[in-house]
Parts: structure tokens; sequence; C-alpha cells
């Protein structure tokens, strides 16, 4: 994990960088809107922020998802981990009853 952290913060001092090297105007058109005279550095940054933003929401689905699972799986092992101990009690006491039958005759 603190590579992972290492990582993120290393790109975005890149990022910072390559925003600040180019600073100067630039005209946006994005499909019916139109930005003249905005500073390069606005829209990297913008767009960086944004795509952090759709990583962050996609891992969040992500580990909402896998918190479901775990907790199903949980709630699955301890079904089946009572039903194991029934049938061990189960087994047990027939075979129990099957030594004292077999005694008896």
């Amino acid at each position: 994990m603190q590579i992972f952290s290492l990582l993120a913060i290393f790109f975005a001092l890149l990022v910072a960088i390559f925003a600040v090297q180019n600073a100067g105007p630039v005209e946006i058109n994005f499909l019916a809107w139109q930005f003249s005279n905005i500073s390069l550095v606005l829209v990297i940054l913008g767009s960086a922020a944004f795509g952090a933003l759709v990583v962050f929401l996609l891992g969040a689905v992500r580990q909402v998802r896998q918190a479901r699972e775990i907790r199903e799986l949980k709630s699955q092992h301890k079904r089946l981990q009572e039903t194991i101990a029934r049938l061990e009690q189960v087994a047990a006491g027939t075979g129990a009853g099957r030594q004292e039958r077999e005694q008896e005759a």
C-alpha cells in the first residue's frame, strides 16, 4: 500500500510540473461548449482531478461489492459450521446407539 501511495504522489508531482510548464492560454471546444483563453494549467489539473475522482468512485464501488460478498460468505460459513456440528452430533448419537444395540445382542 505504501508503494501505491508513493507512486500516486510521484504522478501528482509530475502532473503539477507539466501543468506549470505549460501555462499558456488555450481554447477548449467540448460538444456544444466553447471556452476561450483558459489557462492550460486549469485544464490539465482539472482533467487530472476528474480522473482521480473517477478512479476513487470506481474503487469505492469495488470495495462496497467486496464487503457485501465477504459478509455473505461469513454468513454462509457460519451456517455450514452449524450444519457440520449438527451432523456430527447426529453421527455421534447414531454411533452410540448402534454400539449399545450391538452390546445388547
